[in-house]
């Protein structure tokens, strides 16, 4: 086990704890429920030992368990430290047991009673080795059976402070994989009324946090603005619906609070939507420039694996940022296409010179998918299901599959604060001054 496992605990957390704000507690349970309804594989796991709270963990915990091996080296031993963490392992372990399960939970208060042990040492006849026997055999009883080995190999451990250490390490799995029972036991039930809970939790944080939309305010005002200015009709559906694209062409600041949440996942939307739109305008200049010898399927979907491999690495920005490492990959592509003679050395450089085209933001066929694309998401938001947008035809799957992604985020999205956006475009289109909250 890393020296992550186990205390020490800081003697100020339940303060800490205490202290906080039940508008940050309610916080919390909202992101962990609305977590659990879009994410069906949600588990929690346990923190990351190379991060900074990792390191800076493993040096507190490393000091105190030197000091546990020094109390227990001395002669005659020091146990405080010891019972110390028997009576914290004795806690977790309560913890653990099911509530019904009343007959264990008196068992282990019976068995690894603090006091005992005090009179035990005091008397020279403490056992530590048997204290560590009840609780592995106790806690293979509790575990799952894919935690087994683990925990039997504590056994085998001669060490007292390694034992403890496993022990503590185990203990912390074996939690873990009751909160991830726990949530997985939890979705269904959740499922059924998401959005009438979550709704219910933002009214709530709404009502000590009057300035709660003032974001949400500035995004949907914004994208009234802009729609004006383009002279395009503005009605409750066609704002949030333009509202929400902006989410996946822009970075919108501040980030409104309705969407928090789901940014990330906002996000990831974007970045898989312009891989398909660079594909399929990566296919259509090829096919343009180069003629009839590549206006096949079977090449369409070469360039469009090549492409997606390289857009698949979350380091880059834009699909657009691979051209440079790209273009000598599509122009063997096509080499490979042409059998009937050799690609001349003009042609590959045209070649290099469309797409290099590709690398300007306003290039006019990656405008024209895109915009295809927002009208063609737009309009199944709307409860429209039309056809493929044309240029899309073999990224047709991967169109569909973000589409469903962005729809369903949209969707769930409107189902839970749908009440506030209305309030709020109800004072937009009617030309008041949004107010400081929404009632």
């Amino acid at each position: 086990m890393s020296d992550n496992s186990g205390p020490p605990k800081s003697p100020h957390s339940s303060d800490a704890m205490a202290a906080a704000s039940s508008d940050l507690d309610e916080q919390s349970r909202l992101q962990l429920a609305h977590e659990l309804c879009m994410n069906e594989n949600l588990e929690m796991a346990m923190p990351d030992p190379n991060s900074i709270y990792g390191h800076v963990k493993q040096i507190v915990h490393r000091a105190f368990w030197d000091s546990v091996r020094a109390g227990l080296e001395k002669s005659p031993p020091d146990y405080e430290h010891s019972l110390r963490l028997i009576a914290e392992i004795k806690g977790i372990l309560l913890d653990l047991v099911p509530s019904g399960a009343q007959r264990a939970k008196d068992q282990i208060n019976e068995v690894m009673d603090i006091d005992l042990y005090k009179q035990q040492i005091e008397n020279d006849s403490f056992n530590l080795q048997g204290v560590v026997k009840f609780v592995v055999e106790l806690m293979l009883g509790l575990c799952a059976p894919a935690r087994d080995p683990t925990i039997r190999s504590i056994l085998s451990q001669s060490d007292p402070v390694e034992v403890f250490r496993e022990v503590f390490g185990a203990l912390d799995l074996m939690r873990l994989d009751l909160v991830n029972y726990q949530l997985r036991s939890l979705r269904p039930a959740l499922l059924a009324n998401s959005v009438q809970y979550e709704q219910d939790k933002f009214r709530n944080l709404l009502a000590s946090n009057p300035a709660g939309l003032d974001k949400t305010k500035q995004w949907l005002g914004e994208t009234e603005r802009r729609m004006k200015a383009g002279n395009q009709p503005v009605s409750p559906s066609t704002l949030l619906n333009s509202a929400f694209i902006r989410l996946i062409q822009e970075e919108v600041d501040p980030i409104p609070e309705t969407i928090a949440m789901d940014l990330s996942r906002f996000v990831t939307v974007a970045r898989e939507l312009s891989a398909v739109v660079f594909s399929a305008a990566t296919i259509l200049v090829l096919q343009t420039g180069v003629g009839p010898t590549v206006q096949h399927d079977s090449f369409a979907n070469k360039v469009r694996v090549t492409v997606y491999q390289l857009c698949s690495d979350e380091l880059i920005s834009h699909p657009r940022d691979i051209l440079p490492n790209i273009s000598e990959k599509l122009v063997d592509i096509v080499r490979e296409t042409i059998t009937s003679r050799p690609l001349r050395d003009e042609e590959c450089q045209n070649i290099r010179g469309m797409l290099s085209g590709l690398q300007s933001p306003s290039n006019p066929v990656y405008c024209l998918l895109w915009e295809r694309a927002k009208q063609f998401f737009t309009s199944l938001c709307s409860g429209v299901v039309g056809p493929v947008p044309a240029g899309f035809s073999v990224c047709a799957t991967d169109l569909q599959g973000v589409a469903s992604k962005y729809t369903h985020l949209v969707s769930y999205n409107r189902g839970v604060f749908g009440p506030f956006y209305a309030d709020i475009i109800s004072e937009i289109t009617s030309n008041q001054q949004p107010s400081s909250s929404t009632s």
